[in-house]
């Protein structure tokens, strides 16, 4: 059992040399915060601009300091994934005036997109704009990239941080908990251990604000399923520890 901390106190992943990689260490320090209820200041450690947040916020923890790059609401390094670590963060610190500039800051990019615009572990000073490469660019030349498309699942965790206002957006929240509902059916019928940030908005929609729909979200999830995903991400990751913090959440759904 495990959980590697770097220089800075960050989780991260170990690395052959020693290292630890922070290159997932906002999506994982916001999945500790939320499972242990930690006092860890996570926005005064990863927010960089208004509502803009970076995956650690030291450039050596990341290879050309990618995992620290943050430029504008339009470019950074931040992916959907990592988003969802930050919420999970930032709902169980109560931190409603750093989620309102997030969402602000999401509003910029008419809250359909992450700002993941480089490549990970290429250099963001090196980075260029060309249209076509935007869109297409299967070698990751530094040319800036389509970030991640943000889904209904985002917006309803986004939604639910905001204490006892988020119930005004219950009948909304019914309707964007449909897409957690898919989710759980594709979970159930897929193989795949990267399902961290599907079990964060999953466990935020049952605990803040839960609907009907997400309540047969969590019913119809295969629960044994979903525990080997995790068992088997964070175990491959030598970070063992992470795992016990979700197994009687996830069981208890």
């Amino acid at each position: 059992m495990g959980l590697n901390r770097d220089k800075y106190g960050i989780i991260g992943q170990i690395q052959p040399n020693g290292e630890v990689f922070g290159g997932d260490s906002a999506c994982w320090m916001g999945a500790h915060t939320f499972l242990t209820h930690s006092t860890f200041p996570y926005v005064k450690t990863f927010e960089k601009g208004f509502g803009g947040y970076v995956r650690h916020p030291h450039a050596d923890a990341t290879p050309h300091g990618f995992g620290a790059h943050y430029k504008n609401p339009w470019n950074g390094c931040m992916s959907r994934d990592q988003l969802t670590g930050t919420l999970g963060a930032l709902i169980r610190q109560k931190e409603r005036m750093a989620l309102i500039r997030l969402v602000l800051q999401h509003a910029c990019r008419g809250f359909l997109f992450s700002y993941k615009t480089i490549h990970n572990g290429k250099d963001p000073s090196l980075y260029k704009f060309n249209l076509l490469k935007f869109f297409y660019n299967p070698d990751k030349e530094p040319y800036y990239k389509m970030p991640d498309a943000t889904f209904f699942d985002f917006w309803a965790t986004c939604l639910r941080g905001f204490g006892k206002f988020s119930w005004l957006f219950w009948p909304l929240l019914c309707v964007l908990d449909i897409h957690t509902l898919l989710n759980a059916i594709i979970v159930n019928a897929t193989d795949d251990d990267d399902r961290i940030n599907f079990s964060m908005k999953l466990l935020v929609s049952r605990e803040f604000v839960p609907t009907p729909i997400s309540w047969l979200a969590a019913k119809i999830i295969n629960k044994k399923k979903l525990l080997a995903s995790l068992h088997n991400y964070w175990f491959k990751r030598d970070n063992s520890d992470m795992y016990p913090l979700y197994e009687n959440r996830i069981n208890q759904l």
